[in-house]
């Protein structure tokens, strides 16, 4: 066996063996309040929803304590009075009192047109 080949076997053995322990910590590690808050890792101040009440739905923004003006627009089939959707990244949250319905689904157009138009990208006609 050549020199080389034994470097190798020796090294996936070694490689092996450690499998089983936890790596150890690094001193050099900067503590966790240390590190640079990510943009994408806060949530946004604005949520977008569409909520379903009484056989009607609605779209609007929810900031804090302030929320605009509901907008009426046309129920998706599967969602049920007094359940909601939540615009979440490029896809949404089917919020509801039943924990089985919680689930992400597809956004509808008139949801996802408002974040559009609230920033920006998109004119209220399109």
């Amino acid at each position: 066996m050549s020199l080389r080949a034994r470097v190798a076997a020796a090294g996936l053995l070694g490689a092996l063996a450690a499998c089983d322990e936890p790596a150890p910590l690094a001193a050099t590690a900067p503590a966790p309040s240390a590190l640079p808050a990510a943009a994408s890792a806060r949530r946004p101040l604005r949520r977008y929803v569409l909520t379903r009440a009484g056989g009607r739905c609605d779209v609007l923004w929810i900031e804090g304590d302030r929320s605009a003006a509901p907008e009426q627009t046309p129920c998706p089939p599967d969602l049920r009075d007094g359940e909601q959707l939540r615009l979440t990244g490029r896809t949404c949250l089917r919020e509801s009192s039943d924990a089985t319905r919680v689930r992400p689904v597809v956004c509808p157009d008139p949801l996802t047109n408002l974040e559009k138009y609230e920033r920006g990208e998109r004119k209220r006609d399109d």
